[in-house]
């Protein structure tokens, strides 16, 4: 493929994310952001292009997603996440999120060169590791007497098909929801409707923790992607039983006990299953015990 017909193909891919992009975030945050009504491609002067969707709020950090090869030259990923051109703003909201989204790299000006055969286009001298991608970077640059910065995720799948693109609206969607909807560490917890599913577990506190845990969408999103959505104790695939509808769907059970959360705990996929609802429903009746994933499953195939 040339790359005049590659770089084509490539803002496709773009304006496709971009787009199913803007409609979730539309129906989640519509009213926490201001979105854009018109979407149109820029250059990112990182081999690429960017979409800015919208803002915080007039002067705050815009939501933007990219599809360049600024994490590494010679091939494109797309990037979702914030920019502020007041790099305090960001630094101001990420030091209250909690401990998973975190930055596991931060990057400036002296991490980059120009690209191969450009005046223009920057890229990285080291590129991203593979364990890199699907974490949060932060990245603040200093210009004049300026500073600006971003904050997000390059993501690890290529948007090159329908799944594909699905996958990465919904983790480019949880980003930015559990980002903006994060409080500061002593803000009381919310009730949630959700909660009085619970009602038979005593200790409440441990049930607020657990379901904050399960709700994380950036684990949950990890979780659920590698378990391909299929219940992990009767098997069962929402796609599979109810056809375009069920795509895509499926819950995440924190398998620790409950008794053993601890505020300083950090959620990641590793500590979650993805179940169905029945299933989910059963394990929380068992009250959390050591083992009831294998239990359940035991139980549901009569062994």
């Amino acid at each position: 493929m040339g790359d005049a017909v590659r770089d084509v193909e490539d803002m496709k891919r773009l304006k496709l994310v971009a787009d199913e992009l803007h409609r979730e975030l539309s129906g989640r945050l519509g009213r926490l952001i201001r979105l854009r009504t018109k979407l149109p491609l820029k250059e990112s002067h990182t081999n690429g292009w960017r979409v800015e969707l919208g803002s915080l709020g007039l002067g705050e950090p815009r939501l933007e997603v990219w599809y360049c090869e600024w994490a590494r030259e010679g091939q494109r990923r797309l990037w979702y996440g914030f920019y502020a051109a007041q790099a305090d703003k960001l630094r101001r909201r990420i030091a209250v999120l909690p401990e998973s989204l975190r930055s596991v790299r931060q990057l400036n000006e002296k991490d980059m060169r120009l690209a191969t055969g450009s005046r223009t286009d920057s890229v990285l001298k080291k590129p991203l590791g593979s364990s890199e991608y699907d974490r949060p970077i932060y990245e603040e640059f200093h210009e004049s007497e300026s500073e600006y910065s971003y904050f997000g995720q390059f993501g690890s799948m290529l948007p090159e098909d329908s799944e594909n693109i699905r996958i990465l609206v919904g983790q480019a969607t949880g980003f930015f929801e559990s980002v903006i909807k994060s409080r500061q560490p002593d803000a009381p917890p919310r009730e949630s409707d959700r909660e009085q599913d619970y009602v038979r577990v005593v200790n409440r506190h441990a049930v607020r923790q657990h379901l904050a845990r399960e709700q994380d969408r950036l684990s949950v999103e990890h979780c659920l992607r590698r378990d391909q959505f299929r219940c992990q104790v009767c098997e069962m695939s929402f796609r599979e039983v109810y056809g375009e509808i069920g795509n895509g769907f499926a819950e995440a059970h924190h398998v620790l006990p409950l008794a053993q959360l601890e505020e300083s705990v950090v959620p990641s996929s590793q500590d979650l299953v993805t179940v169905c609802a029945n299933c989910h429903r059963m394990l929380h009746r068992l009250g959390g015990e050591d083992g009831d994933i294998s239990r359940l499953r035991r139980m549901f195939h009569r062994e």
